[in-house]
């Protein structure tokens, strides 16, 4: 039997997830639990939420997902909000994490097979370490 993964989703403003996944492709290759919903200027909040809320439903094989979003408070990881709320109403485990970047991306695909708590976990402190200053 296969080893159930945490479902990673990344939805930022488009094409920001598009990007990350194509960096995380080029260190990884493809990685099956690796999701990217690059939302567009306009797109509707709520219509958007019941489509994520679907994605969810498909994506999940039982250990949960990480939604990985852009900007605190912008539309993406509203929706992100929205939908994680209900996906947990209905007894899907799901977590929100915002600010991504390359780094937490990458660590999320390594610790895939992981409990989505630590994979939270994971994310932030992947995002933690690399935000620095280089140049001196």
């Amino acid at each position: 039997m296969a080893e159930s993964h945490v479902a990673v989703a990344v939805v930022t403003h488009a094409p920001l997830g598009s990007a990350l996944k194509s960096i995380a492709e080029h260190i990884f290759g493809e990685h099956p639990g690796l999701t990217v919903i690059d939302v567009l200027p306009g797109a509707c909040a709520d219509d958007s939420t019941e489509s994520l809320l679907k994605r969810l439903r498909k994506l999940d094989t039982g250990a949960g997902v990480l939604l990985l979003t852009d900007l605190p408070g912008a539309s993406p990881a509203n929706i992100c909000v929205r939908a994680c709320t209900l996906a947990n109403q209905a007894g899907m485990r799901c977590e929100v994490v915002a600010g991504v970047n390359a780094s937490m991306v990458l660590r999320v695909i390594n610790y895939a097979t992981s409990d989505l708590n630590e994979i939270v976990q994971v994310a932030l402190e992947g995002a933690r370490q690399t935000i620095k200053r280089v140049d001196s």
